[in-house]
């Protein structure tokens, strides 16, 4: 199966204060089996507001589909949640392949 990549793309309520609660929570998360691991990206154009990417992997859908749920329940992630101001997207993605079976 292929690996697969959850994105969240948000803004945050205090980006300096999320960052220490990110942390704890990116510590917490990654321990649980299955975690792949936890990236954080930030948008570098100071002419629009600030938006922030989590990208989560897992190795697998199944693995993916059975973690996540956990991330809302776990009292570093909930705490980090918090910190959401607003969630524009968030799906699983995994490496798109084209008709004649080439990776883009």
């Amino acid at each position: 199966m292929a690996e697969i990549t959850e994105i969240f793309v948000m803004t945050m309520k205090d980006p300096a204060r999320a960052d220490a609660i990110r942390e704890a929570a990116r510590a917490d998360f990654t321990n649980l089996e299955g975690v792949t691991s936890w990236k954080t990206y930030v948008t570098t154009d100071l002419n629009r507001p600030t938006l922030f990417a989590e990208i989560y992997t897992f190795p697998d859908y199944e693995t993916a589909k059975n973690v996540t749920p956990q991330f809302a329940t776990r009292d570093a992630t909930k705490a980090f949640l918090a910190e959401v101001d607003e969630m524009l997207v968030g799906q699983y993605f995994t490496e798109y392949e084209s008709k004649t079976g080439e990776v883009k």
